[in-house]
């Protein structure tokens, strides 16, 4: 019995902990049963593979043996959880080294010469617990881990290091065989580089947490700023406009050409029009994008239709209203600028309460071609790994609010819709 358990020991081992740092992350539909099968194929084939190989000795094959468990525990991960293979590979390289740790910890234990089975498997329980709470959870943000390859390059690197090392030291290679204290020895500082690179990458995760949350701080400043501006401004262009139109009135009333009277009377409407921005919504928040926003659209021949009640928004942060509805808009607005048709250069902006629920929907018309991933559009511009974090944003401050994001583009008209519930003492 305990030679079939050694042939599948460490695939167990490697399932436990990739299941440790699935738990927070978005899931694929039917997660459970994709979950289930993925780790009975994993054991099996370990099974089978290690009733084939003798890794006794060490050879070429044995790095090529254990690089098919890290392959097997990306294929694992992306079979089970919905991102892409990037984010994979860092959600398998974290759990092999929460394993590795484990490992250390337990082989620390065998050298001095523990042999009961009940104490490793309290080792490795007490490891995976320890490590759940202090890394795995803390990792991704509202389901989805945000990567940089400034922090995936050094951490898969110090990793594959140790592991690499790990697997000479354990592979019966005469030139790493030592003395039980210097292998003791090794077997910490092996530990404590997996632990580092994990601690360094939560560290990194809390301090991009808190940098945005800084962020959102100086957007609720700014954006009180920016309203003082807007309608200082505001009142600045209608008191001049004011001024003018005392003067077209007085010449309206000489003229007796019905022609240039008529053509003077649409010049009044039109600058009437462009200056009548006011919006009181019931947010004050909302009320400073929407005029922002609506003003530039009158003047860049966009046309601007909302409906909106503002009161409904009291629930939420100053810097989350800006997140959801600037970015939604400033998305809207850049597409429909590269329409050529004047008649499709529309931007709808629609937020109702149905039932107990928020819906917010904006609609615009774009003619350039769509490429989506995970469910959101990729950005067109030309630095990408610079942009295309507004959606993100946006889908972020949803699901914050117990929300669902979705995007639509069907016959060159894209819709964006956001669904949040409202607790019924806020109907």
């Amino acid at each position: 019995m305990m030679e079939q358990w050694e042939k599948i020991s460490y695939s167990v081992q490697l399932i436990a902990a990739c299941g440790l740092f699935m738990i927070p992350c978005r899931k694929r539909e039917r997660f459970v049963p994709r979950a289930a099968f993925g780790a009975f194929l994993f054991a099996a084939v370990s099974y089978l593979a290690n009733s084939v190989f003798d890794l006794q000795r060490f050879s070429g094959w044995n790095l090529v043996y254990w690089a098919a468990f890290l392959a097997a525990c990306l294929l694992l991960v992306r079979f089970c959880l919905d991102m892409t293979w990037l984010q994979g590979i860092y959600c398998a390289v974290f759990a092999c080294a929460m394993q590795h740790v484990a490992f250390d910890v337990n082989e620390i234990y065998n050298l001095l010469g523990g042999e009961h089975i009940l104490v490793q498997l309290l080792i490795y329980a007490g490891i995976y617990g320890l490590f759940y709470h202090l890394f795995a959870k803390k990792i991704p943000q509202q389901g989805e881990i945000q990567l940089s390859m400034e922090s995936m390059f050094p951490m898969v690197t110090i990793f594959l290091i140790v592991w690499i090392l790990s697997v000479l030291e354990t592979s019966g290679l005469a030139s790493f065989q030592a003395p039980v204290g210097s292998r003791i020895f090794y077997r910490i500082i092996d530990g404590l580089c997996c632990f580092y690179v994990l601690w360094v990458q939560v560290n990194q995760k809390e301090k991009a947490f808190l940098k945005a949350e800084l962020d959102g701080i100086n957007n609720a400043w700014n954006l009180q700023k920016e309203q003082y501006v807007i309608k200082q401004e505001l009142i600045d262009n209608i008191n001049r406009k004011c001024h003018d139109l005392k003067h077209q009135l007085r010449a309206l009333r000489q003229m007796t050409d019905e022609e240039q009277k008529e053509a003077c009377i649409r010049e009044l409407e039109h600058d009437v029009m462009l200056y009548d921005t006011a919006v009181d919504t019931g947010n004050k928040a909302l009320d400073v994008i929407l005029m922002d926003r609506g003003l530039f659209c009158k003047n860049n021949n966009i046309q601007w239709t909302c409906m909106a009640d503002g009161s409904k928004l009291g629930f939420m942060r100053l810097e989350d209203i800006y997140a959801v509805f600037g970015n939604a808009l400033d998305n809207a607005i850049t597409a429909v600028m590269k329409v050529k048709d004047p008649q499709k250069r529309v931007v709808t902006l629609k937020m109702i309460t149905q039932n107990h629920i928020l819906v917010i929907q904006i609609e615009n018309y774009f003619e350039a071609a769509l490429h989506f991933e995970q469910g959101l559009p990729l950005t067109t511009k030309h630095n990408p790994q610079d942009h295309g974090f507004g959606m993100k944003s946006i889908r972020y401050v949803a699901e914050k609010y117990g929300g669902t994001m979705a995007v639509n583009a069907a016959h060159h008209i894209f819709t964006l819709q956001i669904l949040i519930p409202l607790k019924e003492d806020g109907e």
